[in-house]
């Protein structure tokens, strides 16, 4: 049995640094009514977050669920209530997923701040056949090259019929935007941006 890997000394890259409050946001910038955004197709949009299926990569039913209320870095700078509203409909993707993808022997929710400063959750399906079973899965699995496009299709289609059929938070006047906030104007951002492409480094985001 191996033993463990040796720590190494690195430093953080300067695109991890904190950045300026009025710096542009990748997220913010792009569009969310688009019900196919290239790298992922909308599944749902709720009134947190919007939840997408990944096409890149090689794990099947990956699905990114992005916060829409304004931009938001991090899950620490949220309410009580749109804690709780932006976790529900994360966990509703997750039930969606093992719906749909049995047995799915594991499920990772990662939540990771590690590149793009928008608050968005990872929920990694983790298949018997998948990469690296038992460990954290590297990001390069779930960036590199695409899936075939009839199952993304037909994965998607049964998601957003799961979805349709759970229940959503109660929208509150103004609960989803900030006072801060930006990327989305009033009343709420349905149009802040998708998570772009990411590296291949096993961070991720």
């Amino acid at each position: 049995m191996p033993g463990p890997r040796p720590l190494e000394a690195s430093t953080w890259p300067e695109r991890y640094a904190e950045p300026h409050p009025d710096a542009p946001c990748a997220m913010c910038e792009k569009d969310f009514t688009a019900p196919d955004i290239g790298w992922g197709l909308l599944l749902k949009r709720g009134v947190y977050g919007n939840a997408y299926l990944w096409r890149s990569g090689r794990v099947r039913g990956y699905i990114v669920v992005v916060w829409t209320g304004g931009h938001v870095a991090r899950l620490t700078d949220l309410t009580a209530r749109q804690l709780a509203g932006f976790m529900t409909e994360v966990t509703a993707a997750g039930r969606a997923i093992e719906a749909h993808y049995r047995p799915v022997p594991g499920l990772n929710v990662s939540l990771l701040e590690n590149d793009i400063p928008h608050l968005h959750a990872h929920l990694i399906p983790r298949h018997p056949t998948a990469p690296s079973p038992g460990r954290t899965p590297a990001f390069a699995h779930l960036d590199r090259g695409r899936q075939d496009e009839a199952h993304i299709q037909a994965d998607a289609a049964a998601l957003r019929a799961l979805l349709a059929s759970t229940g959503a938070p109660e929208a509150v006047a103004g609960d989803s935007l900030l006072p801060s906030g930006r990327g989305g104007g009033a009343g709420g951002s349905r149009d802040a941006g998708p998570v772009g492409e990411e590296g291949s480094e096993e961070v991720g985001m």
